[in-house]
């Protein structure tokens, strides 16, 4: 465990006002994470929409954000909305896990969407935000 990686984590915790800071117990690795859907949507995705990300984080975050529009209007709830909800996140960075190919055989990943590099006109872009090892993730209980 970095206590410089727990610093610079609640340091992002405190300028969103939102989200847990977590770590992993058997290799000590330090996570921050957003889970509730309302601050995803009020908080994280607004500022991210200001302050794009750049390359392939873009594409993620816009699929991204595409799942959690569905889950905003129930479609999470229907099992049209879940395939579209896994094809989505078929297309993501990391691919689907073994298990939900199994579960959702068939599945065909959406398009990800063209990423052109856009200049960095304000100084204050969180430009490390989401480096190294940094995600998107979608994951859990829906």
């Amino acid at each position: 465990m970095h206590h410089k990686d727990i610093a610079l984590l609640k340091e992002i915790q405190s300028f969103f006002g939102v989200g847990n800071i977590t770590i992993r117990k058997k290799d000590g690795s330090v996570f921050y994470t957003v889970q509730s859907i309302k601050d995803l949507t009020n908080v994280i995705i607004p500022h991210f929409l200001k302050y794009p990300l750049l390359s392939k984080k873009r594409a993620d975050f816009l699929l991204f954000k595409a799942i959690v529009d569905l889950m905003n209007i129930g479609k999470h709830l229907t099992m049209e909305g879940l395939n579209k909800i896994v094809s989505i996140k078929a297309a993501m960075n990391k691919g689907i896990s073994a298990t939900l190919i199994e579960s959702f055989p068939g599945i065909t990943p959406v398009e990800r969407p063209l990423v052109e590099f856009t200049e960095i006109s304000d100084p204050f872009w969180l430009v490390g935000f989401v480096y190294g090892e940094g995600c998107f993730h979608v994951g859990g209980n829906f």
